[in-house]
């Protein structure tokens, strides 16, 4: 089983709303609207990780954006 205490909240976000989406597609009520309880109910129901394919967008630090804007400068020279 997942330890969602070790993956980042935006992926335990896009799990949960796929693990939403595969209750209500089979009209099976929530019990909860927290994250974990969510993908735990999901996971009892036979939802499976192997099929979780949302892409997590992660934001870009300020430093990492600086350093795309370096590069691009130096590029340009």
């Amino acid at each position: 089983m997942i330890d969602l205490n070790r993956i980042s909240h935006e992926q335990k976000e896009a799990l949960a709303e796929d693990c939403e989406d595969f209750l209500l597609h089979r009209n099976i009520p929530l019990y909860s609207h927290s994250y974990d309880n969510i993908i735990s109910q999901a996971l009892r129901e036979g939802y499976q990780l192997a099929r979780f394919d949302r892409y997590v967008n992660t934001p870009r630090t300020p430093s990492e954006v600086a350093q795309d804007d370096l590069r691009d400068l130096f590029d340009a020279l």
